[in-house]
């Protein structure tokens, strides 16, 4: 499974999986896609076929429903990031640590698509 982490994860964390050999890319401090929409996210991650990693559930979790209703497109996939991961410098291990669970617990691209699930 490809990532890409939306706007509030700290590039630091697609840098230590790429460090472990995962492909995971960034919104912030990127600034081709820096401050786009939820909506042009999630058509960012399904064109270069990445789940997205997200703490925002009151917006993706609609958009997650649209993808799939009335012929929707679908996408690769949401992982949602409980209120237990602090978003600080501290923090990143843990982060980068659950993540990597999550990317062996689904290896393929495909494993998780349409679906969601939680750190």
């Amino acid at each position: 499974m490809r990532l890409l982490l939306d706007e509030m994860l700290a590039p630091a964390i697609a840098r230590e999986l790429q460090a472990r050999g995962y492909d995971v890319t960034a919104v912030a401090g990127d600034p081709a896609h820096e401050g786009l929409s939820d909506r042009e996210v999630l058509a960012f991650a399904c064109a270069e076929g990445r789940a997205v990693v997200t703490n925002n559930l009151k917006d993706f979790r609609p958009l997650h429903a649209e993808a799939l209703l009335g012929g929707g497109s679908g996408h690769f996939g949401l992982i949602f990031m409980p209120g237990i991961y602090r978003r600080t410098h501290a923090d990143v291990g843990r982060i980068v640590d659950a993540l990597e669970a999550k990317l062996k617990q689904f290896p393929s691209d495909r494993d998780l698509a349409n679906s969601e699930t939680w750190l």
